[in-house]
């Protein structure tokens, strides 16, 4: 493999790797004021370079053409640069969210236990909104199955089953980090929590 393309599908992986950590670990990305401004334009992370440790591993994110991030996230993510522009708002969010929390008044005076009502109440409503949409995606998901069943030929069901499984990404992509992926390595069997006999 042509060694600029090792190093874009590289950068390509690294940039996703960096927005996720961002949006889990905030404080450790504040004070950084060229990734901040990088975070704020698809532009700003197609040139970022930038450099990092996650989870004791290098991870290097060179300089590239939007572009050419846009082609190479294509390839390598179900959802191609979306997925990564997504992302790159989440975590700008995420650091606003932290900064913001930083300069909040004591929790012990009253505007402090204002400010943590209001936090509150925004939290309850993130988790009805991702209820209503796991509710939608579900609600797709038995009408894809209806589909499949009642499909007349192979090529009918292959066709609306995949076109389920895109409608359910879809749906499921709307929700904040980290209920916005669906990985099939996370469903859980009902057969590990069945009484065999």
């Amino acid at each position: 493999m042509d060694r600029r393309v090792e190093g874009n599908l590289a950068s390509t992986q690294a940039i996703r790797k960096i927005l996720l950590a961002i949006i889990e670990t905030p404080d450790q990305f504040c004070e950084d004021e060229d990734l901040k401004q990088s975070l704020k334009s698809q532009g700003g992370i197609a040139k970022l370079k930038y450099e990092v440790v996650i989870d004791q591993k290098d991870v290097y994110k060179g300089p590239m053409s939007l572009n050419t991030l846009k082609r190479y996230a294509g390839d390598l993510f179900d959802r191609g640069f979306e997925d990564l522009d997504q992302l790159r708002i989440k975590a700008l969010e995420a650091i606003q969210t932290h900064l913001d929390r930083e300069i909040r008044p004591d929790s012990r005076s009253r505007a402090g236990l204002l400010l943590k009502v209001q936090e509150l109440e925004e939290e309850l409503e993130k988790h009805r909104s991702t209820n209503f949409l796991l509710l939608q995606a579900i609600s797709s998901a038995m009408a894809t199955i209806k589909g499949v069943r009642d499909a007349s030929s192979e090529e009918i069901r292959a066709k609306r089953a995949e076109d389920g499984l895109d409608r359910i990404r879809a749906i499921a992509s709307l929700n904040p980090h980290p209920f916005d992926q669906i990985k099939p390595s996370t469903v859980v069997s009902l057969k590990d929590y069945k009484n065999e006999k």
